[in-house]
């Protein structure tokens, strides 16, 4: 088998990196040497997060994004990058940083489209969302009882600094030291879900004012929803990915 790309995947706010563990296992099926890192300070379990969440209240966005290009550059090769909401803004700025092969994000969105208009109780540094809130930002689109199974095996608190305006585009623009189009990247695939601003988000072909980083493609999921990488019809998602890789001969 032809030595394929490694893979990188970055998670969103409010989910733990072990939610990527089937894609993980599929894309390894595939041959790809794939890695679901968590953020700096995340805990290696769901259960950990909960218990000790105010670990990842000392990182900053410039320290998760710096994070995750050391992990991109520690390749052979360049890797793929594969981001979902908050994460596909980390994935589109390493793009314009040139850290990868080739970059997929998925539902990409800053907090402002995604956070609960309550105010959050915190707690050492860090803010966790109730069933209902995780409904509504990420299983809108399944039903109540999957949705509830997913805040379960997935949900863990968002460190405050990410709900307070820290991982804005323009912030990730600053982050990125880009401000024009950067062609040196791989091919960029833009995936999103069903939402209508997602699909108005997806037809642009920039992360964010002043990060702009062209898209190659654009795939649509309309019937889908937010959790659409970690609900009960994420394979097909998945396949995409796998799809448009290989036709890039990733």
């Amino acid at each position: 088998m032809t030595e394929r790309c490694p893979v990188v995947f970055v998670h969103g706010l409010w989910l733990h990196a072990s939610s990527w563990g089937r894609w993980v296992e599929l894309f390894a099926a595939h041959g790809y040497a794939a890695v679901a890192p968590g953020w700096p300070g995340d805990e290696p379990t769901v259960h950990g997060a909960r218990e000790r969440w105010g670990s990842r209240s000392g990182h900053g966005i410039s320290q998760v994004t710096e994070y995750y290009a050391r992990i991109a550059g520690s390749f052979t090769a360049r890797p793929v990058l594969i981001g979902h909401g908050l994460g596909g803004l980390l994935v589109l700025t390493m793009a314009a940083q040139t850290h990868a092969a080739g970059v997929i994000a998925i539902d990409a969105a800053p907090v402002s489209t995604t956070a609960p208009t309550r105010e959050l109780t915190a707690g050492l540094g860090a803010a966790a969302l109730s069933r209902d809130e995780f409904r509504a930002v990420y299983g809108s689109a399944v039903s109540r009882e999957e949705s509830d199974r997913l805040y379960e095996q997935w949900a863990i608190p968002a460190p405050q600094w990410a709900l307070h305006g820290a991982d804005t585009p323009d912030i990730l623009a600053s982050q990125s030291g880009t401000h024009t189009t950067n062609s040196s990247h791989g091919p960029v695939l833009l995936i999103a879900s069903g939402q209508s601003w997602r699909r108005a988000a997806a037809q642009h072909t920039s992360a964010g004012p002043g990060l702009f980083v062209a898209a190659s493609d654009v795939a649509d999921f309309p019937d889908r929803g937010p959790s659409l990488v970690i609900d009960s019809g994420w394979r097909p998602v998945a396949e995409s990915c796998l799809s448009w890789m290989d036709a890039h001969e990733l």
